[in-house]
């Protein structure tokens, strides 16, 4: 069902890392800031330790149940009906995430970019776009991460080094004036981020060396936090505080304000490439395991059929979710980190749980 295509795990770390730095990169400090103002780099490096105790615990579920995907081992472990319960919920998590990403990337072009644009054609374009990807598989999809990956890197340390003359240390302090509630509630909603990454636990049975798997998983997770940590530090400390808070796209806005000599400026297309190229990464992994798990729940022999009518539905969900940008930001702030909770940390928890007991009972 998920084909015969196998991906190394230098391939899977870098999906990891690209999925995992996704929409972040340009949400993740505002996010962050409006709770913990100045100390947002504090809550993003608690999400190191959050996201190597997640990973950890998908991956260990993972190695329990090897060649098997996550709605597979669900039945096997509930039974029938209560494992394809909890398959439905899992496909629905991936299916209104890939939708969410699918709008935030309509909104992003026809705010920022083609204001003359009507939404609908971004989203068909880019839909377009992700069904093409995820109809070739995951191989190749692998392979163009690989081939992205230094671009990404090359754009994102040129984007802080041409930003680093503006940053002004005096924007981080005072450090913890009002303790560690406010680090801990801007930490709530980076947390929201590092849960999505249980969608990558699809993608495991694909890993041609499961062990090397594990430990690719683990490492992709904690080197994209690096890079979200450092984006939010630099944002506060460019921007400052109240003005991060305020900002809908602060890491654009620091590609906006980068001067070099009165010259070269205004290269926001920097943080466009990037932003593109992981969320191409991780709508197209989100939708692979949309369509992939729906399959296997229906005992189709191709995903591939399924493509085409999921792309129409998940135009209509992008534009559903977003009746108006305040609707969405409260949504995403308020309700996406317990919504996330549920299906990053509740039901793998319940599973590994429930298999262990299974398996030491031997039933």
């Amino acid at each position: 069902m998920l084909g015969n295509s196998l991906i190394s795990a230098r391939q899977f770390f870098i999906l990891v890392t690209l999925f995992v730095i996704g929409d972040a990169v340009l949400y993740v400090p505002s996010l962050t800031a409006t709770s913990a103002r100045q100390d947002a780099w504090i809550s993003a490096l608690i999400g190191w330790g959050e996201g190597f105790l997640l990973t950890s615990l998908y991956a260990a579920l993972s190695l329990r149940h090897p060649n098997r995907t996550i709605l597979q081992y669900s039945e096997d472990i509930l039974g029938k009906w209560a494992g394809k319960a909890v398959a439905f919920l899992f496909l629905s998590y991936f299916f209104i995430d890939a939708s969410l990403m699918l709008m935030e990337i309509g909104d992003f072009v026809t705010t920022q970019i083609m204001q003359e644009t009507p939404i609908e054609i971004i989203l068909v374009l880019f839909a377009a776009i992700i069904v093409m990807g995820t109809r070739c598989g995951m191989e190749p999809l692998a392979r163009v991460s690989e081939l992205l990956f230094p671009y990404f890197l090359l754009l994102f340390f040129t984007l802080i080094a041409f930003i680093a003359p503006q940053i002004k240390v005096d924007n981080l302090k005072p450090v913890l004036a009002h303790g560690m509630a406010p680090v801990f509630g801007g930490n709530f909603r980076y947390m929201g981020y590092l849960l999505e990454s249980v969608v990558l636990i699809f993608l495991f049975p694909l890993v041609k060396q499961p062990r090397h798997a594990a430990k690719a998983y683990i490492m992709g997770i904690l080197i994209a936090n690096f890079f979200l940590t450092i984006i939010t530090t630099v944002a506060v400390l460019v921007l400052g505080p109240n003005i991060t808070v305020l900002l809908a796209y602060p890491s654009y806005t620091l590609a906006q304000k980068i001067s070099v000599g009165n010259f070269f400026e205004r290269i926001e297309v920097l943080m466009a490439v990037i932003w593109f190229i992981t969320l191409f990464i991780k709508i197209t992994v989100c939708y692979y395991a949309t369509a992939c798990g729906i399959a296997q729940t229906l005992r189709l022999t191709d995903y591939r059929r399924l493509t085409l009518p999921l792309a129409m539905i998940m135009v209509i969900v992008a534009l559903a979710t977003m009746p108006n940008r305040p609707y969405f930001d409260n949504f995403v702030s308020e309700i996406w980190m317990p919504y996330s909770l549920t299906y990053g940390l509740f039901l793998p928890v319940l599973l590994l749980v429930v298999g262990g007991l299974r398996k030491r009972l031997g039933k």
